[in-house]
C-alpha cells in the first residue's frame, strides 16, 4: 500500500515545496530499547544498518537495513533492536507554501499546514539502493558544501525519485483488481441489499469462480466478509450514547433487529444490548490459565477469580469442598458476566445459573483469547498497545539472548505424577514464546512438529540441550517421585546441561504463556536464568 497521498485539506490556491532543514547520521551501538516523542520537525529517516521492531504510531512492523520511514511532529516511536548496532540518516523537512503570490515558510509540524506527501511509517521502494546511494551522496555534499541550490537541487532529485517508486507499482491482474473494487463497494455499501450476483460481476467473474477466488485470496468467503463488516459497523455504533438495537440494525443492513442480534451474538459472543452495556460491566474469571491476568492488562479488576478444577491427589469430599467455596465467591460477587477458559466447559450451563452471558476462551491462541474478551470489554485500544509493547519486549529479548546463548539449545520438561512432557516447537503459546518468537534453539529430541512428547521417565530419549528447564505440576499427586526417577535414568546423566550445573527449576510457565503479563515475567525470568545482566534486561522489567 503506498504511503503517498493527496492530501484534500489543502487548498487547491496554495502550492508547496519540501526543502531540506539538515541531514544527519545517526548510530546506537548500546540502547535496546528507545522510545522518541515530539519531533522537532518531520523527517525522512532511511535505515543503513540494523534490524528489530519498530512502532510508529499504532503500526508495528520489523525493520531491517534499506528501509524508508516517515515521521512527522505529532508521531511516537518506540524501537527495539535485535542487531547490536543501529545506524539512520534522517532528512529534517520544512514545508514552503505559497498563498496568492506570497511565500510563507512554515514547518511540517505546524498543525494549519498538514503534511501532503507522506503517512507516518514505512514507505515501500523497489530501488531501495539506489535511493540509498543518492542519500549517502547528499549527506556528503551537505557536509563539504555550502552551496544550498545544489543541495536543494539533489534534494529535489531524491524526493522526486522516493515519489515515483511510491506511485510506479506494478499494476495488479485485473481480477485482484476486481476483488478491490469489490471490497470497496462492500465496505461503503454494507447497509443496502448485496448479493453475489452483483459482486461477481462487479469482479468481472462467474459467481463461483468469484467465491473461491475471494476465499482463497481473503481467507473467508463474500458473504462472511460483508457480515463482519457490517458487525464491526455496529460495534462502533452500539457504542455510541443513546444509540438503540433497532436503529443500529437497521443502519448496517438488517431489516429483521432479532435476525441481527442473533447474527451479533454469533459472531462478537455476546447479545448487542449487553455490548451496550460493557464499559460497566462486573466481570469474573474462572480459569486454570491465568486470564484474570489478561483483564488486569486491559485495566478490568475481576470482582472474582476462581480455579473450578480438580487437581491429580485432591480427594472427593476435598473438592466438593473445595468447589463449594469457590462456588459461594463467585455467588457473591454477583457478576454480569463470567469469562471461563476451556478447562471450565463443563461448566457452562451451571455458571450460566450465576451470569447472564458466559463467554469462554476457548480458542488455542492466547491473543486470539485476548484480543476477543478486549471486544467484549471494549478495551481494543488498551489490547492492541499492551500487544505492542510485548512484540518490543520480545524483540530486545531476542536479541539479548542471541547475543548471550549464541548456538546453545534450550528444552523444557514438565514433569507430573504420571509422566513426563517434552515440550514441543508449536502449537502452544509456550512453545511458540520460546522457539518462534525469541529464536530460542530446541535441543535434540525436542519435536519439532508436535505439541509434546509424552512417556515415561525411564524412556527419556538422549537430549542435547545446554539450558534445561524443568515445570514440575501436580506435587501432591507425586511429580517429585517422578522426577527421582528421572534424575536416575542414565540418558538424564549425559545432557549437558545436567553436567553443566543448568538444570533449572522454573514455575508454571504453561499457564503463565496464555497472558501477556505472564508471557512478560516468563521473558524476565528466562534472560535471568541464562545469566542476561541485569542492566541489560531492565527494560520491561
Amino acid at each position: 500500500m503506498s504511503r503517498v497521498v493527496n492530501d484534500s485539506r489543502i487548498p487547491l490556491t496554495k502550492r508547496s515545496v519540501l526543502f531540506l532543514a539538515s541531514i544527519r547520521k545517526r548510530s546506537c551501538v548500546k540502547d535496546n530499547y528507545m522510545r522518541f516523542e515530539g519531533f522537532p520537525s518531520a523527517m525522512l529517516c532511511f535505515v543503513a544498518e540494523g534490524s528489530g521492531t519498530v512502532l510508529i504510531g499504532n503500526e508495528r512492523r520489523e525493520f531491517e537495513p534499506y528501509q524508508l520511514y516517515y515521521v512527522d511532529c505529532d508521531t511516537s516511536v518506540e524501537l527495539s533492536l535485535s542487531s547490536g548496532k543501529l545506524e539512520v540518516y534522517t532528512m529534517a523537512l520544512q514545508q514552503y507554501t505559497e498563498h496568492a503570490g506570497a511565500v510563507q515558510a512554515n514547518t511540517m509540524h505546524m498543525r494549519s499546514e498538514p503534511p501532503a506527501l507522506f503517512i507516518p511509517g514505512y514507505i515501500r521502494t523497489r530501488k531501495a539502493k539506489q535511493i540509498w546511494s543518492r542519500i549517502q551522496l547528499l549527506y556528503e555534499a551537505s557536509r563539504n558544501s555550502s552551496d544550498a541550490m545544489r543541495l536543494h537541487l539533489q534534494f529535489q532529485e531524491l524526493l522526486y525519485l522516493i515519489m515515483q517508486e511510491c506511485s510506479d507499482r506494478p499494476r495488479q491482474n485485473s481480477a485482484k483488481q476486481g476483488l478491490n473494487q469489490v471490497t470497496e463497494y462492500m465496505q461503503s455499501h454494507f447497509h443496502d441489499k448485496i448479493d453475489m450476483k452483483t459482486l461477481s460481476a462487479m469482479a468481472n467473474l462467474t459467481p463461483s469462480s468469484f467465491s473461491r477466488l475471494f476465499k482463497r485470496t481473503l481467507g473467508e468467503s463474500p458473504m462472511e466478509y460483508l457480515t463482519r463488516v457490517r458487525m464491526d459497523s455496529a460495534k462502533t455504533l452500539l457504542s455510541q450514547k443513546g444509540s438503540r438495537v433497532r436503529d443500529v440494525s437497521a443502519a448496517v443492513g438488517y431489516e429483521d433487529e432479532f435476525h441481527f442480534s442473533r447474527i451479533f451474538h454469533r459472531t462478537v459472543g455476546v447479545s448487542p444490548t449487553f455490548y451496550m452495556k460493557r464499559n460497566q460491566l462486573k466481570v469474573a474469571v474462572a480459569s486454570c490459565l491465568q486470564l484474570q491476568n489478561s483483564l488486569l492488562s486491559l485495566g478490568v479488576e475481576p470482582v472474582a477469580s476462581v480455579n473450578c478444577c480438580k487437581n491429580p491427589g485432591m480427594g472427593e469430599l476435598e473438592y466438593e469442598h473445595f468447589f463449594t467455596k469457590q462456588w459461594e465467591e463467585l455467588v457473591r460477587s454477583a457478576p454480569d458476566v463470567l469469562i471461563g477458559d476451556a478447562y471450565h466447559m463443563h461448566l457452562y450451563d451451571k455458571f450460566s445459573e450465576i451470569a447472564p452471558s458466559v463467554v469462554l476462551a476457548s480458542d488455542g491462541s492466547w491473543i486470539v483469547n485476548y484480543r476477543k474478551m478486549a471486544d467484549i470489554l471494549g478495551r481494543k485500544q488498551e489490547a492492541e498497545q499492551t500487544i505492542h509493547r510485548l512484540a518490543l519486549r520480545v524483540t530486545e529479548a531476542k536479541g539479548l539472548l542471541h547475543r548471550k546463548l549464541e548456538n546453545k539449545t534450550v528444552c523444557v520438561i514438565q514433569v507430573s505424577h504420571d509422566g513426563i512432557s517434552i515440550q514441543g516447537a508449536i502449537d502452544h503459546p509456550l512453545n511458540e514464546l520460546l522457539y518462534r518468537d525469541l529464536g530460542l534453539r530446541p535441543g535434540r529430541s525436542v519435536p519439532l512438529h508436535a505439541k509434546m512428547l509424552e512417556l515415561p521417565p525411564e524412556w527419556l530419549p538422549p537430549i542435547e540441550a545446554d539450558y534445561l528447564f524443568i515445570l514440575k505440576k501436580h506435587q501432591r499427586a507425586g511429580s517429585d517421585d517422578v522426577y527421582e526417577r528421572l534424575c536416575g535414568v542414565p540418558a538424564w546423566k549425559s545432557i549437558h546441561a545436567v553436567r553443566a550445573g543448568n538444570v533449572m527449576a522454573v514455575p508454571h510457565w504453561l499457564r503463565m504463556s496464555w497472558t501477556p503479563i505472564g508471557r512478560n515475567i516468563i521473558i524476565n525470568e528466562l534472560l535471568e536464568l541464562t545469566g542476561v545482566p541485569l542492566e541489560e534486561a531492565g527494560y520491561g522489567t
